[in-house]
């Protein structure tokens, strides 16, 4: 019999939901809400490296089979699926790993028939933290496609988290190839620290203020996030030199139109493969 590949909506499908923008405010706003002034949480979020090896230790985990060990969640699987977006070397994926560790998200422990062999597994409290990560996309997606469709994943059902995270493992090439490398704007944001977080803000404040210039204080405005103000100021006039956000002489910004059309593509892209883990995991339940 063949296997179909799973129905799913399509990035383009998404962004062309007259409800689009609406939708994205409400992600955004639940995205901030989760990580502004929570630096226990901002550890996962601090960059792209982060974001990317906390991601794909949850997709791991999910797919993750006793019996099967080429399914065993070890550093050279990570290595491999963080090394397809370019945000992190093998140096700093075990930096990363290792602070992980350290603050308690992971847990590094050999596995049972191979003791040279260690796993890397999510403790209770970052399964948890990504129960409630996950509910913000599908809380996303049920805005604009109807809440009971994704009743599991709004409801933080485990079994369906764990099998989505493992069905959300095989979108990673695509992600890496749709959503990261062909986003030039979006990859500066990924690699600074916080830039992700930082960039949703901007848009948030630009979106309640159409056609204003914003006036941002670059000590305050970094502070939920846990960055300084070189570090806001040396991100933005980087943007700003590329033509992505427009500074005038008072120092008030501007982002292109561009900038935020990246950005919608993005959070649409990263829907669109995260429904494609819901119809994948539905069909596995």
């Amino acid at each position: 019999m063949d296997v179909k590949e799973p129905l799913y909506l399509t990035t383009d499908g998404i962004l062309k939901h007259p409800n689009f923008c609406g939708a994205r405010d409400i992600y955004i706003d639940a995205v901030l809400d989760l990580y502004e002034n929570n630096l226990s949480s901002m550890e996962l979020m601090l960059d792209g490296g982060r974001i990317m090896v906390y991601g794909i230790i949850m997709a791991l985990w999910g797919g993750f089979r006793e019996h099967d060990v080429s399914s065993y969640p070890t550093i050279g699987r990570l290595k491999q699926a963080v090394g397809w977006f370019g945000v992190a070397s093998p140096r700093q994926i075990d930096l990363v790993v290792a602070r992980f560790a350290q603050v308690g998200h992971l847990q590094i422990s050999p596995a049972s028939h191979d003791l040279r062999m260690r796993l890397v597994q999510p403790r209770s409290a970052l399964i948890e933290h990504d129960r409630c990560f996950i509910r913000v996309h599908y809380s996303a997606l049920g805005e604009l496609f109807g809440r009971d469709t994704y009743a599991l994943p709004l409801a933080g059902d485990l079994a369906f988290l764990k099998a989505m995270r493992g069905a959300w493992i095989a979108t990673l090439e695509s992600m890496a190839k749709q959503i990261f490398i062909a986003n030039r704007p979006i990859l500066r944001f990924y690699a600074a620290s916080a830039g992700m977080l930082m960039l949703m803000k901007l848009v948030r404040l630009q979106g309640r203020s159409p056609g204003r210039w914003l006036a941002v204080d670059y000590t305050a405005f970094g502070r939920p996030f846990g960055v300084s103000r070189t570090h806001v100021r040396t991100l933005l006039k980087a943007a700003a030199a590329d033509g992505d956000i427009e500074i005038d002489s008072n120092g008030c910004l501007r982002l292109s139109s561009d900038l935020i059309a990246a950005l919608d593509r993005n959070i649409a892209g990263r829907l669109s493969l995260l429904d494609r883990a819901h119809s994948a995991a539905m069909a596995s339940l």
